[in-house]
């Protein structure tokens, strides 16, 4: 069992198995989900796959590690039960917790990301999957304030029967992130608003900020001792 253990990625190195993940649940999972091809429990153990891998992705000694575990093994018991025996209650705690064990991994890789050394592969794979955790985690926060106030979002197009909790949200979370916005969902609710408007900045900054670091990164990398 050591050596099964030792052999499973940890750290830096599960990066781009987490980034396979998120893709596969953006562009793969969800759209089947939402046109009803496959079963809406699916996107909610794709969740737990992430939740897992994200938990084998922090092999940092930040203090923010032991909560995030704490907060990821709740998710998953609570994505479980919610699977066997679906609930209002499940749902809005599955949501709370996904949202905050989302945040704490997001704080742990830009961490490690913004921290100082030479620029690699590993280090632009890891900007990337913050930006798409940040995309899940503003969706899941769409989805628990619809559901704590509901109406709080005006949907264009209502979304198929059975999409489950965050994934109608996960198209409205990308294209706001990215500052696209084709108006066909719109807040309502002000803290609704309030959600949209720190997504909208966050996307801003994140790429302005991340950008400028990884360049004065490589830039000192490079320059000659002395």
């Amino acid at each position: 069992m050591r050596r099964i253990a030792a052999a499973i990625p940890r750290g830096e190195a599960v990066l781009p198995f987490l980034l396979s993940a998120l893709l596969l649940m953006l562009l793969v999972a969800w759209p089947l989900t939402d046109l009803g091809i496959l079963e809406p429990t699916l996107f909610g153990e794709m969740m737990a796959v992430i939740v897992l891998t994200g938990l084998r992705a922090l092999g940092d000694g930040s203090r923010l590690v032991r909560p995030a575990f704490i907060l990821g093994f709740l998710f998953f018991v609570l994505q479980m039960a919610l699977t066997a025996a679906p609930s209002p209650a499940l749902l809005l705690a599955a949501d709370a917790t996904a949202l905050a064990f989302l945040l704490l991994l997001s704080l742990v890789l830009l961490r490690g990301v913004l921290r100082p050394g030479r620029v690699d592969r590993l280090r632009i794979i890891g900007a990337i999957v913050i930006y798409l955790l940040l995309a899940v985690l503003f969706a899941v926060s769409f989805d628990l304030a619809e559901s704590l106030a509901p109406g709080a979002f005006a949907m264009g197009s209502v979304p198929a029967d059975g999409t489950p909790s965050g994934g109608r949200f996960l198209y409205f979370s990308v294209i706001t992130l990215t500052s696209v916005g084709f108006g066909d969902m719109i807040p309502i609710h002000p803290v609704a608003r309030a959600l949209v408007m720190a997504e909208a900045l966050t996307g801003q900054l994140f790429t302005t900020i991340l950008l400028a670091r990884l360049v004065s990164l490589e830039i000192e990398h490079r320059r000659p001792p002395g």
